[in-house]
């Protein structure tokens, strides 16, 4: 997601990246969530000139991440096909 030792200082929006962190924070109790679920906007990509913003909802039972949820919209930017022999 972010390598800066090779010049990625900074990736697009990423629900890869936001997803995983919300069930992290609550994992690690890093957050205190005022009900059954935990929700934060994420923003992303201002350093590379592609700024943008999702929702992540973290359903908690039993004061462990059960269910994560994205929500945004999204634009392709670029697309290609991989030949793999």
């Amino acid at each position: 997601m972010f390598a800066p030792a090779i010049g990625i200082a900074e990736d697009p929006v990423t629900g890869n990246a936001n997803g995983p962190l919300g069930a992290y924070l609550i994992h690690h109790h890093l957050v205190k969530p005022d009900g059954a679920t935990f929700q934060f906007t994420a923003t992303q990509g201002n350093a590379m000139q592609r700024p943008g913003s999702m929702k992540v909802m973290v359903d908690i039972v039993n004061g462990k991440p059960a269910k994560v949820r994205i929500k945004g919209t999204a634009v392709i930017v670029f697309s290609t096909t991989l030949k793999l022999d």
